[in-house]
């Protein structure tokens, strides 16, 4: 199994980022178009022509509404260094260089690979001096520094579609490095990732009257299937706007939040009429600007270089992990098991220099143990206290722990 299907396999939420680039294409985005033969999108295509064609054209209007509000609020603001995370497969960084911004598009390895190949291809020499595609763990703040490491000056860093993926411990740590990134650099943290998901049920209640609730509840359902995640289950989604905005305010962060149609141009696929109605649907929702506050400085350790040892011995796969096990580096602990063949009975993992877990990590982990015919023969040891809250804050300590 070669490195893509690794990556494939430990974070299937990069498939998501391709019914983006599908739905923005069908709904006649020049640039989505352009990118479309690269992204290799077949098998979505002929799903996503099974649904009826007033369907498929609330999808196509809702995906440009949301896209076109993140640009206008991205790229409107005065900041010159726009990072979008994650990019994805939009064509965001094509309206950047339209506009003289810098642009960093980061995202896993498995999509940046893909992108990076498109853009060589499709973009001119001009666009291509004002656009990065890098891999970055969004989680992680050395991930990101790396990521953005010959960047000058302010930034102003676009989430789209992000937040509700993340588990309660990945959204502490995603805002504990976007923080450190907007002191470091300056700049502002932009996002309506809190409600901007009512877009989809909110056009098909305005253009077909249909049931909105339904609607969203199914559009739900088949992006958790593809990305083999529990959708917003933390902080920002749990507890309604206030809550989230709380939750924000403890993270250090001010916010400015604003109706989504302060940034709302004419849609390409609607008439007047439906654009007003789009309008008075769409007021409810809000986009937020954030600025880092100054805070207690708190002395973080820097994490160990990620590292791991495995051995086989009397029937016993024992694996030893250090640093952070994440959406880059649980690849490499996947391509350790699988290599191991299956001439063992138990699995230990010692966790003792484990600084941090993500659900890529944990995914692996998963993997290992359903492999054991006996589940009680998986052992994790050493785990600190953190990696351990982790576990329980995601239910994992209920399916695979027995640590000693």
């Amino acid at each position: 199994m070669d490195t893509k299907e690794l990556q494939e396999i430990v974070n299937p939420i990069y498939s998501t980022a391709k019914g983006t680039i599908l739905t923005l294409a069908a709904g006649g985005d020049a640039d989505a178009q352009a990118l479309f033969p690269y992204i290799g999108l077949e098998e979505m295509n002929t799903n996503r022509k099974n649904l009826p064609p007033e369907i498929q054209r609330c999808y196509v209007i809702a995906q440009e509404a949301r896209y076109e509000i993140n640009n206008c609020a991205s790229l409107g603001n005065q900041a010159d260094i726009i990072v979008d995370l994650p990019s994805g497969y939009s064509p965001r960084g094509f309206r950047a260089a339209a506009k003289g911004k810098q642009y960093f598009g980061l995202d896993l390895p498995v999509v940046i690979d893909v992108m990076n190949e498109a853009v060589s291809k499709i973009m001119t020499p001009e666009q291509l001096v004002h656009t990065r595609y890098r891999a970055a763990d969004a989680t992680n703040y050395d991930s990101l520094k790396a990521a953005l490491r010959d960047v000058k000056g302010e930034l102003c860093i676009i989430t789209e579609g992000l937040l509700g993926y993340f588990s309660e411990p990945e959204l502490n740590s995603f805002c504990d490095a976007i923080h450190q990134l907007l002191t470091e650099y300056g700049g502002c943290w932009i996002t309506s990732d809190s409600n901007i998901i009512q877009i989809y049920g909110l056009t098909f209640e305005t253009l077909l009257k249909g049931d909105k609730n339904a609607f969203l509840s199914r559009m739900k359902g088949m992006a958790s299937s593809m990305a083999d995640v529990d959708f917003y289950k933390n902080s920002i989604f749990t507890h309604g706007p206030a809550g989230a905005k709380a939750f924000l305010n403890d993270c250090g962060f001010t916010v400015k939040a604003e109706s989504v149609c302060n940034y709302l141009p004419d849609l390409r696929n609607v008439n007047q009429e439906e654009m007003a109605a789009l309008r008075k649907a769409y007021q409810q929702m809000e986009i937020w600007t954030m600025k880092a506050e100054k805070k207690e400085e708190v002395s973080v350790p820097r994490d160990l270089p990620f590292s791991v040892e495995t051995s086989i011995k009397d029937n016993i796969f024992s694996v030893s992990i250090q640093g952070r096990l994440d959406t880059i580096t649980a690849p490499e602990l996947l391509f350790c098991f699988q290599n191991a063949g299956e001439n063992f009975e138990t699995i230990r993992v010692n966790a003792k220099n484990m600084t941090y877990i993500s659900s890529a990590g944990l995914r692996v982990l998963l993997m290992m143990y359903k492999s054991l015919k006996n589940k009680d023969n998986f052992i994790l040891m050493n785990a600190s206290p953190e990696i351990l809250e982790i576990f329980e804050l995601t239910g994992f300590d209920q399916l695979l722990m027995s640590h000693k």
